[in-house]
């Protein structure tokens, strides 16, 4: 993370991130989230802020209308209420989440029970909130007494229904065939190198040594071609790729 505040404001989240205290003046910059835990830096002057400090130096000026959690650590959400403080000087006091809401809704991600402050959540949200590697993971919604669905990065679950919503997450598992030779991989995407390496671990490209990847079966991106070196093609389970050499010395 690049710098975000000017030299005289206290950057809770770098004083944190380099194991030192926070100093005891201020001004100090915080950083204030939305529904999509994209985040903006904000500066605050008073160290111990209420709820109602924190959304007006947020920019939100009909507070009653919004929601402000503050974000710990490990990825708890603790709701803070307008008239409620929090010492910034505090271990872990740097991130907020701010929501247009009236309340909130609770669920279960991976174990844990969390409110949140949305009707709706995304897949890329609750992998952000879990804290699992954004592209090699995937977000899950357990459903008791059918199969537990898988949900997109850009996919929204409803959060009103009756009961606590459950999701998990989980290391993403394809399996491909190169050269017949099945491979489980982490992402949704692969790139020619990658391709090349499950083929031959110590393969080195030059120019001299020529590789050629031909693939089919693949998803509605990318059904079948030819992968060119620098490209990069979407993948799903039984994939097929074809991975010819040749030698020009």
């Amino acid at each position: 993370m690049g710098k975000l505040f000017d030299i005289d404001v206290e950057a809770v989240h770098e004083a944190l991130h380099q194991g030192r205290p926070v100093r005891e003046r201020g001004p100090y910059g915080v950083l204030v989230g939305d529904e999509g835990l994209d985040f903006r830096p904000v500066v605050i002057a008073d160290p111990v802020p209420s709820g109602r400090q924190v959304l007006y130096a947020a920019g939100v000026r009909e507070v009653v209308e919004h929601i402000l959690f503050f974000m710990e650590q490990n990825g708890m959400l603790q709701e803070v209420g307008l008239d409620q403080t929090v010492d910034l000087r505090a271990a872990g006091a740097e991130r907020f989440l701010v929501f247009r809401s009236d309340r909130s809704f609770r669920l279960e991600l991976d174990e844990r029970v969390l409110e949140w402050g949305a009707a709706r959540i995304s897949g890329m949200t609750l992998k952000k909130l879990a804290g699992v590697d954004l592209f090699t993971h995937t977000a899950r919604q357990e459903k008791r007494g059918d199969k537990d669905l898988e949900i997109d990065d850009t996919e929204l679950v409803d959060l009103t229904g009756a009961g606590v919503e459950r999701f998990y997450t989980k290391l993403r598992e394809i399996t491909v065939k190169v050269n017949t030779r099945p491979h489980t991989v982490n992402t949704k995407t692969l790139t020619f190198e990658e391709v090349v390496k499950l083929y031959d671990v110590n393969a080195a490209l030059s120019e001299t040594r020529i590789y050629t990847v031909t693939y089919k079966r693949g998803p509605v991106e990318n059904p079948q071609g030819t992968l060119v070196e620098g490209g990069r093609v979407h993948v799903q389970n039984g994939m097929l790729f074809n991975v010819t050499f040749t030698d020009k010395s």
